[in-house]
Parts: structure tokens; sequence; C-alpha cells
């Protein structure tokens, strides 16, 4: 039984998990039984990735396997259905193995161009944008997304014109018309912490943030009193208070943060006595 075996797994009563089990485990990466799912499955494969229990072959194949069709866009489009734990779960997959070929860099610089090119299109083709589900545990898709594109922001091979396009992908999950429940605004902010210092993108989120903030004010004056306007304001603020917070505890893009205080201020009731 694979729940059996992957809890021996990560109780270190089993070393290695046969190629039978891995692809089992693949099989199962969408199961609905969220303690199956995220408890096991995915922590097996994290400890498989960061253990050097995969050659480089091997490695490779993993991440081209989960940004296939039947993984990382089985079910795109759908929403409410269980599909979407097939598409989170594959995400968090790739985010793993990005991670770890950061400082290993194992994969092959076209496949990471691959890699980008595909999480930018499942970040704008994702349609259910659930958090956690009584009963199922985490879907969580978009929060997922954002932790493969803030992998994909951190590794060296990241091309220069790729910035903006995840900037564009960020863009698109804060703008669209959803009551986020579950941090994922936060999850989004990251990743431009991650752009700013691992791709020194400082400029060109400075441009970035007016953009969006000037879309949202747009928004916001052709559609007075709308409710649904009033919504992305708030994610977007949100979003900018999470990028504010991270990025003054760390220390860097302080241009950026003078730029997003400056929005903040404008669009906060602040009483200042």
């Amino acid at each position: 039984m694979l729940a059996t075996t992957l809890e021996s797994y990560l109780g270190d009563k089993i070393l290695e998990l046969s190629k039978e089990v891995r692809q089992e485990m693949l099989t199962q990466i969408g199961n609905p039984d969220g303690f199956l799912r995220d408890e096991l499955i995915y922590r097996s494969f994290g400890k498989m990735i960061v253990s050097n229990q995969l050659n480089p072959e091997e490695f490779q194949s993993l991440l081209e396997v989960v940004l296939q069709e039947d993984y990382l866009f089985y079910g795109i489009g759908e929403s409410g259905t269980d599909s979407v734990f097939t598409r989170s779960f594959s995400a968090l997959v790739i985010a793993a193995v990005i991670e770890y070929d950061i400082e290993k860099q194992i994969v092959n610089p076209d496949l990471v161009q691959y890699t980008v090119n595909k999480v930018i299109r499942y970040m704008r083709e994702e349609k259910d944008t659930r958090g956690f589900i009584q009963g199922n545990g985490w879907a969580h898709a978009i929060a997922h997304g954002a932790d493969t594109l803030d992998a994909l922001a951190k590794h060296p091979l990241l091309k220069k014109e790729d910035i903006s396009r995840i900037l564009h992908a960020v863009q698109y999950s804060l703008l669209r018309q959803v009551d986020y429940l579950d941090e994922e605004e936060e999850r989004l902010a990251i990743i431009l912490v991650s752009l700013i210092k691992h791709q020194d993108a400082e400029k060109v989120i400075q441009v970035w943030i007016e953009e969006l903030a000037g879309m949202v004010e747009t928004e916001m004056l052709e559609n007075k009193g709308s409710l649904d306007a009033y919504h992305v304001q708030r994610t977007v603020k949100n979003f900018l208070k999470s990028v504010f917070v991270i990025l003054s505890s760390k220390g860097i893009g302080k241009k950026v943060n003078s730029d997003v205080f400056k929005v903040l201020e404008k669009w906060m009731w602040m009483y200042l006595n």
C-alpha cells in the first residue's frame, strides 16, 4: 500500500523508493485525500529531491513529467472539481525541483526556459482559486503557482526578458476579480522580493508598480461604487502591504518600498494627528 510505504520512507525505515513506488506517487499526485497527497506524496517527493536520490536523468525526467498536460494542466479551466489537486501539487513538485536546481544546476537551460513558459501559462489559465477545502485539505493552486514562480525568480538561468513576463503573471493573478482568503497575495509578494534580490530587478519593478496602481485607479474611476473594483483594489492593497513588510524586514528594495508606501498612503485612510 502506497501510504504505508511512504510513511516508512518518511520515518527513515526505508532508505529509497523504487521506480514503481515513484510512478505510483505520480499517478496519485492529485489524490483528493489531503493526508496522502500533502503529507505523504508531496513530502516524499521533497525528501527524494533534496536527498540526492535521483540521478540527473531522473531529476530532469521528473520535471518534464509534471509539466505535461496530464499534470500541471490536467483539467485546466475547471473550477470546483478535484482536478485542481493534480495541477496544484504538480506545481509544488516543479517548485521543489527548481529550488534544488538553483544551486545544483542539473536542469538543461532549455528545460528551465520551457518551465518558465509553462508556469506562466499555468498562472493565466488556472481558474480554481480555492484555498483550503473542507474534507480534502489544501488546493491553493494560485499560491502553489506563486511558489513556483518564486523559485524561477531565484534561478540563475532566468532570462532578463522573463522578469516582465513573470510580473505580468503576478499582475493577472491580482487583477482577476477574486476574494483571496488564504494569503495568496503574500505568496505573490514574495516573487517581487526574489526578483529584486536575485535578478537586480528593482527598476523594472518600480515601473511595474506604477502601472499596476494606475490600472487599479482607472478601474475604480470607471466603475465607481462597483464592489468588484473595490475588491480588486483590496487585493492589490494587501499584496503591496506584504511587499512593504517583507522588503523592510530584509533591508532591500528601498526604492520599490518608497513607491509602494506612496501608493498605500494614497489608498488607505490615514489620519495623521
